[in-house]
């Protein structure tokens, strides 16, 4: 063989090896699952569970065990339980003899009923709230922040944190010129400086 080829094939050796992503260490993986566990933001917790689920170098069982906990989250908070549901699935799918297999299975079809109750309520007449909250059940918060923005309605305490959180209402001056979320009726003191983000990535 000669030099020149040598010299290739080393390249390419170590250029694979470098490609190859290294594994979570598993310290660091409990420490961002346990911060994770006990984070009070639905929102910011799907969306940081999300975003370690991207990472290309979790081991299957942490990538379940992810998956496992967005789903309890999920259904916890009653927040996109469809979301919960395909959650469920995967994890069983990537974790069939683990012992939360069954516990996971039961989850599914409380999961289940709770969406059917859902969808049948939603196909009456309802309450501004009561059907933000549903629509927040099955996975459709950017529909319920629409529908309470153009009534100009006041979310309640539980929906406004939620709202704030997922950055469809932000903090500014009375005189900013944004939107207002309080516009009607008594004010709160947690809706003083609220108003509608402009740019709901914005918070």
């Amino acid at each position: 063989m000669g030099i020149r080829a040598f010299l290739l094939l080393t390249l390419i050796a170590v250029t694979a090896c470098e490609t190859v992503p290294k594994t979570m260490d598993p310290a660091i993986f409990e420490g961002e699952i346990s911060a994770l566990s006990d984070n009070p933001s639905m929102a910011a917790s799907d969306r940081q569970i999300s975003d370690l689920l991207a990472r290309p170098d979790l081991t299957e069982a942490q990538r379940a065990d992810a998956i496992f906990l967005r789903a309890e989250k999920r259904l916890d908070a009653r927040f996109n339980l469809p979301g919960a549901r395909a959650d469920f699935d995967t994890f069983v799918t990537l974790q069939p003899e683990d012992a939360r297999v069954s516990t996971a299975e039961r989850r599914k079809l409380f999961v289940a009923e709770e969406i059917e109750s859902a969808q049948r309520r939603l196909a009456q007449l309802q309450n501004l709230s009561d059907w933000f909250d549903d629509k927040v059940l099955m996975g459709d918060l950017d529909a319920g922040a629409a529908r309470y923005r153009k009534a100009g309605l006041t979310p309640n305490p539980a929906q406004l944190y939620l709202l704030k959180e997922s950055g469809f209402v932000c903090e500014a001056a009375a005189d900013s010129g944004a939107q207002p979320v309080h516009q009607y009726g008594t004010a709160r003191d947690d809706v003083a400086d609220a108003v509608w983000c402009d740019d709901p990535s914005l918070s």
